[in-house]
């Protein structure tokens, strides 16, 4: 039972970090999470860890990772503002999961 605890810890551990930030008054915000969450659906959902904030009830996370300007969409450290396209999610899931494997190493 042990052996399947660390399997399921290393798995948590080598998760792609995703961080969605959004606000109550913005009006792209809407469809930046619909294409974000388009675009994972594609993938298993154990390969993400996804945070959604909400700047409008957490403004001192914004400033936090340093986002000024909505909606962002924050992947392995890496930020796109704005509703992005689906192929740029998906470099970026790319680009974070090239960076864990070479963090690995």
């Amino acid at each position: 039972m042990s052996e399947k605890n660390g399997v399921q810890s290393e798995e948590k551990k080598n998760r792609i970090e995703i961080i969605f930030f959004k606000s109550d008054t913005c009006a792209f915000c809407p469809r930046a999470e619909e294409v974000l969450y388009e675009t994972i659906d594609d993938f298993e959902r154990s390969t993400f860890k996804v945070t959604t904030i909400n700047v409008s009830e957490n403004p001192e996370a914004a400033e936090e990772y340093g986002v000024f300007a909505l909606p962002t969409i924050l992947i392995g450290g890496v930020s796109v503002t704005g509703i992005p396209e689906p192929g740029m999610i998906f470099k970026m899931i790319l680009g974070a999961k090239a960076r864990q494997r070479r963090g690995a190493k």
